[in-house]
């Protein structure tokens, strides 16, 4: 039986009784073809885990102009022509109810790639794409592969990285896994991840053309006419979903005293990273090689891109 995909390859032919007959040629639908067409419309939010990536999927998913996957992890997909079925009952067995950020609907008569549902969402939405979470485990490969596929697919889309004091996330990734009887990750191995996506904003920031960024104890009305503006594209519900009264944070002394000066020194470069970032970096283009012993030398990016690089060095491994 033909698959969607061989059945969209297909020629339409208009013809009548004696009458010339014209081939109309289908797009392209294999993976790079849709991603050539459709890469401008893309849109990704990108975090480490309990950052605040699926309040801003779900915000950013009031808009009728919008539609976002939640974690598909499209860069492992391949060809598999079952997508729908496999990310429904990934969601499914999360006990998550269907909306927009968790159910894939039938679009077509039988079931296809990511990319034939992202291509036939692209019609209806101004922006198709995913919210990415980096979770601990292997976060150093999964940030470099992350980047690669998206060059090579999305360069043109838009990338929106989400940030929340490490403090809170180190204690909610950890009490989540307590709760649900996982593999609870170390203290270092959070902290570590955390800052490997700091490493890929930069990388981001310096290489893509739309890299924006939200931090979530910092979200405000601005915040979503900032985004309003970066996305051509009203969000007037956006703000809605954010309630500072369910947002949970954590003390210090919550922390075993042997973690503390690992917790608190990336609270510190947290502080660092919201301020300079809000303040807007400028000259990110120059080449800042990270040896310089002159602290003058560097740009405000350029330091705190050796900062992070320096203190993620200084992580022991997981013990």
């Amino acid at each position: 039986m033909p698959s969607i995909i061989d059945k969209l390859r297909q020629r339409i032919h208009l013809a009548s009784a004696g009458a010339e007959v014209f081939e109309v040629p289908m797009p392209d639908m294999s993976l790079a073809g849709v991603c050539r067409r459709i890469e401008s419309q893309g849109l990704f939010v990108i975090g480490a885990a309990r950052t605040g990536t699926t309040i801003l999927q779900n915000a950013l998913n009031d808009s009728h102009a919008i539609f976002l996957f939640g974690e598909p992890a499209f860069h492992n997909e391949g060809d598999s022509e079952d997508f729908a079925a496999r990310y429904n009952a990934m969601h499914r067995s999360w006990g998550n109810q269907e909306n927009k950020s968790t159910y894939c609907p039938p679009l077509f008569e039988e079931d296809a790639s990511w990319y034939a549902y992202l291509a036939r969402l692209a019609q209806t939405y101004r922006y198709v794409g995913s919210k990415i979470v980096i979770n601990p485990l292997e976060a150093e490969d999964r940030a470099s592969e992350l980047f690669d596929f998206h060059c090579r697919h999305f360069y043109a889309s838009r990338y929106l990285f989400t940030f929340r004091n490490p403090l809170d996330v180190l204690m909610s990734t950890r009490g989540l896994a307590e709760l649900n009887g996982g593999t609870v990750s170390t203290y270092a191995e959070v902290i570590k991840s955390y800052f490997v996506v700091v490493q890929l904003f930069f990388r981001a920031l310096r290489n893509l053309p739309h890299v924006e960024v939200v931090f979530h104890e910092a979200v405000e009305p601005a915040t979503f006419r900032k985004l309003e503006s970066w996305l051509a594209t009203p969000l007037q519900h956006a703000g809605d979903y954010y309630s500072g009264s369910k947002v949970r944070h954590y003390e210090l002394t919550a922390v075993p005293e042997p973690h503390r000066p690992l917790v608190a020194e990336a609270v510190d470069l947290y502080d660092k990273l919201k301020r300079e970032t809000l303040a807007g970096f400028e000259l990110i283009q120059i080449e800042q090689n990270s040896g310089h012993f002159d602290q003058n030398h560097f740009t405000a990016l350029g330091q705190l891109s050796r900062d992070v690089s320096n203190f993620l060095r200084t992580i022991d491994a997981p013990s």
